[in-house]
């Protein structure tokens, strides 16, 4: 795996959202995100869309804060968020880097 991602695969909390609307419906996307005391808000959405994961149903989100970009999967089931990973760290700020460092 290239040293730009980092795996995270841990629940987070996704407390705002925003609307889109679609061709024939209302999409809705994350926002904010708070995962392990930080907050994380995204400025675009790249890739978003459904995937399964043996019989469940998961929407994948690919989102950026300008900084780094993160992989988000929603569980249509449990209606669990998961952060899978962060990437493009090497472009972000030094405090970033910092905030999102794997434990030691």
């Amino acid at each position: 795996m290239d040293n730009s991602i980092v795996k995270i695969n841990k629940s987070v909390n996704i407390v705002a959202f925003y609307f889109k609307s679609g061709l024939r419906r209302l999409k809705c996307f994350p926002k904010r995100m708070e995962y392990d005391g930080r907050v994380v808000t995204f400025t675009e959405t790249g890739l978003a869309h459904p995937t399964t994961k043996g019989h469940k149903m998961v929407h994948v989100f690919d989102m950026t804060d300008g900084q780094a970009d993160y992989r988000l999967e929603f569980d249509a089931e449990t209606l669990d968020w998961k952060l899978v990973y962060i990437a493009d760290q090497a472009y972000a700020t030094e405090q970033v880097n910092a905030q999102f460092a794997p434990a030691a």
